[in-house]
């Protein structure tokens, strides 16, 4: 009996240090954060809003991530350092061709849909549950209250949904002065879709805004 009890702590000590080292292995990161990391330092529109996008996908394990706009991939890189370390995946959609790293279209932790996000391509593409919905689009107050109806319902319990450019001065395409976020084109589509869901949403300021909305 005493043997076997060694025996069991011992294949339990095995398996304890196994777990340390991929722990290790996976805080150190890979490609995805070594590429999110060297954007970090870019002056863009969004940058102080990066680590928020990343720690809201990496505090869920196989997080499901839905983008509706990519771009330049600023965004798509923080979600992807995020699901590098923790799983998971990102749909990413877009009207136009995402400037990104051709060898990120080679990775399974993400897909991308050239279409309108609106388009009923688009509806089928991404997952019917998510638990990050990240819009960053036209900035217009009818579309992003059209994309809130069509996407918020598939925010699970717990999720969250992320607004950029809720300080965006749509007419003169420029960052607000001064920033009222509840008088831009998305500030006002959040409070109008919160006023018919029951929900409610906080603004982080700088960066053009970015708007945060829980799903109890």
């Amino acid at each position: 009996m005493r043997l076997r009890a060694r025996g069991h702590a011992g294949e339990r000590v095995r398996r304890l240090a196994g777990f340390a080292a991929l722990a290790a292995d996976l805080n150190s990161g890979g490609p995805l954060l070594a590429e999110y990391r060297s954007r970090q330092g870019r002056d863009t529109d969004i940058t102080a809003h990066l680590e928020t996008l990343r720690h809201e996908a990496t505090g869920k394990v196989f997080c499901r991530v839905l983008e509706l706009g990519t771009r330049s991939g600023m965004s798509t890189s923080a979600f992807l350092a995020a699901l590098e370390l923790n799983g998971g995946h990102l749909w990413s959609i877009d009207v136009n061709d995402p400037d990104v790293p051709a060898w990120w279209h080679e990775n399974p932790l993400w897909s991308f849909l050239k279409a309108h996000d609106l388009s009923a391509e688009a509806r089928v593409f991404g997952p019917p549950q998510v638990d990050v919905l990240f819009i960053d689009t036209s900035h217009e107050y009818g579309h992003t209250l059209d994309e809130l109806r069509a996407y918020v319902p598939r925010v699970v319990p717990g999720g969250v949904v992320l607004m950029h450019d809720t300080e965006y001065d749509y007419e003169n395409n420029r960052e607000m002065q001064p920033a009222d976020p509840h008088a831009s084109h998305v500030g006002r589509a959040l409070d109008d879709y919160c006023a018919e869901t029951g929900l409610s949403w906080e603004n982080k300021p700088g960066c053009f805004g970015l708007g945060v909305m829980r799903i109890p």
